[in-house]
C-alpha cells in the first residue's frame, strides 16, 4: 500500500529481525478502517513513568473522521496493548471544519483538510505525541489564494487532554521558492529534552528545511484564530545557495549526541543532495548550523531516506544508521537489481566514526532500508535489538 515518495516512507521489516524471539506466534494484531493506510506510522505510548502501561498509537493518513465536510484528512488510532483487533479508538487531535476567511463579501476555505494526510508521521516522548498532515494546504496570503502544501502537526499532551496546532511554515513567505511547498511534519523526532524536531523538504525550491520548537511554548498562548504564529524560541534552517535546490533536506530526522558536550546534535536526511548520491547531515541544534556529512555511494539510491539514532555497539555513544532503499546491486552490469542498503556509522570519538558497515537487502525491489527504527531491549537481556544486531553484522564480516 505504498507508492510514491512517502507513500512508501514508513513501514519496512527488516528480514533478519526474525532471529529474535519476539513472540510471531502469538501477535497482538490490531487493524483498521479499509483503504484508511493504517499501520503507516506506528509509535508507543506511555502516559506517564509512573503508570506501568504501554500503548499502540497508529497512523492512519487516508482515514475519515467525523471533521464536518472534510473527506479522507487521516487520523491516528489510540491501541492499548496487549489488546484486541477492534480495540482502537480515533484520537481527537482535531475535530473542526475548515476555517473560514472573507473574500470580497463571500466566505471562502481558509485551510483545505480534506486529504491532507494527518497521521503519516507520529512520534512519541515521556508522555508528549505529536502527529504531522504533511500534505495540508491554506490558502496563503495572496488576493488570489493560491494552495500552498505548507503542512500542519497537532502535539498532545496531558494523556490527550490538550491539544495545540504547530505549522511552521505557514506563514508570509509563500510559493515554492519560499515555504509554501514545505511540507512540514514530512519526518518528525524528540530531542531528549522533549524539544520538537520538524523536517520539511519542500521549502525553498525543495532545498529543504529543519526546524524546533518546544512543546511548552507551543501550548503557551495557543489559539485557533491565530492562523500565522511563530512560536517563541522556534529556530529554523533558512534558504541556502541555488545549487541545493530539489535536495529534500528534511526527508528524514533523529537526534543524537555526537560532539562530546551534553548538547544533541540533529542528524536529518538529504536524499537528493550531493548530485543525487544523496547524504546525511549534522546539524547543530543551538544555532542550526552544519557540521558534518556522511555520503551516498549511489547516485539515485536515496541515501538518507531513513535515519535513525542508537546505540549500536554497546560503548555508551550514540551511532547513526542511513537506508538507501533504491540502492541496485550490480552482480552483472547489463541486470542491476534494486535491494536496498543500510549504514551503520559507529561513533569512535567526538565527530569521529567507522567506515560504515553495510547491510544490504536481499529482494529485488524490496527496498530494504525504507524505515529503520531502534527496536529497545526486545528480550530484556540488557541490550537493544540493534547492537545485537551489529554484533552479529561485526561477527560476520570478520568470519
Amino acid at each position: 500500500y505504498h507508492a510514491q515518495r512517502f507513500r512508501n516512507k514508513h513501514c519496512c521489516f527488516f528480514p533478519f529481525v526474525q532471529i529474535f524471539n519476539l513472540y510471531a506466534e502469538h501477535p497482538t494484531v490490531y487493524s483498521g478502517p479499509d483503504g484508511s493506510y493504517f499501520g503507516y506510522s506506528v509509535d508507543f505510548y506511555q502516559a506517564s513513568t509512573e503508570r506501568n502501561t504501554i500503548s499502540v498509537l497508529v497512523g492512519a493518513p487516508k482515514a475519515n473522521t467525523s471533521q464536518p465536510g472534510i473527506v479522507e484528512a487521516g487520523a491516528v488510532y489510540y491501541c492499548p496493548w496487549p489488546g484486541q483487533s477492534d480495540s482502537c479508538r480515533q484520537i481527537p487531535f482535531d475535530n473542526s471544519n475548515n476555517r473560514m476567511i472573507k473574500v470580497n463579501g463571500t466566505r471562502e476555505p481558509l485551510e483545505f483538510k480534506s486529504h491532507q494526510w494527518f497521521g503519516a508521521s507520529v512520534r512519541t516522548h515521556k508522555g508528549k505525541v505529536v502527529a504531522c498532515a504533511p500534505l495540508y494546504h491554506w490558502r496563503t496570503v495572496k488576493r488570489d489564494g493560491e494552495k500552498d502544501p505548507v503542512g500542519t502537526c497537532y502535539v498532545a499532551v496531558q494523556n490527550f487532554s490538550a491539544y495545540a496546532e504547530y505549522s511552521p511554515c505557514r506563514t508570509n513567505d509563500p510559493d515554492p521558492e519560499g515555504q509554501g511547498f514545505c511540507q512540514a511534519g514530512f519526518s518528525v523526532d524528540f530531542t531528549k529534552e522533549g524539544r520538537l524536531v520538524l523536517g520539511g523538504p519542500g521549502s525553498f525550491y525543495w532545498q529543504g528545511q529543519v526546524m524546533t520548537a518546544g512543546i511548552a511554548e507551543i501550548l503557551n498562548g495557543y489559539s485557533l484564530k491565530a492562523v500565522l504564529r511563530r512560536v517563541p524560541g522556534e529556530k529554523q534552517t533558512g534558504a541556502a545557495e541555488d545549487t541545493n535546490d530539489d535536495s529534500y533536506l528534511g526527508y528524514s530526522v533523529a537526534v543524537g549526541e555526537f560532539t562530546g558536550d551534553s548538547e544533541q546534535e540533529l542528524i536529518t536526511g538529504v536524499p537528493r543532495g550531493a548530485q543525487n548520491f544523496g547524504y546525511v547531515t549534522m546539524i547543530n541544534s543551538t544555532n542550526l548550523t552544519f557540521i558534518q556529512n556522511f555520503t551516498g555511494e549511489q547516485m539515485a539510491s536515496y541515501f538518507g531516506y531513513s535515519v535513525a539514532v542508537t546505540d549500536l555497539n554497546g560503548d555508551d555513544t550514540d551511532d547513526i544508521l542511513v537506508g538507501a532503499p533504491l540502492y541496485m546491486e550490480r552482480e552483472m552490469e547489463s541486470k542491476p537489481r534494486e535491494v536496498g542498503r543500510v549504514y551503520l556509522y559507529l561513533q569512535l570519538a567526538p565527530l569521529r566514526f567507522s567506515e560504515p558497515i553495510v547491510l544490504s537487502g536481499t529482494y529485488t525491489f524490496g527496498r530494504f532500508g525504507t524505515a529503520i527504527a531502534p527496536l529497545g531491549d526486545v528480550n530484556q537481556d540488557g541490550y537493544n535489538g540493534m547492537q545485537k544486531i551489529c554484533f552479529l553484522m561485526m561477527k560476520k564480516i570478520r568470519d
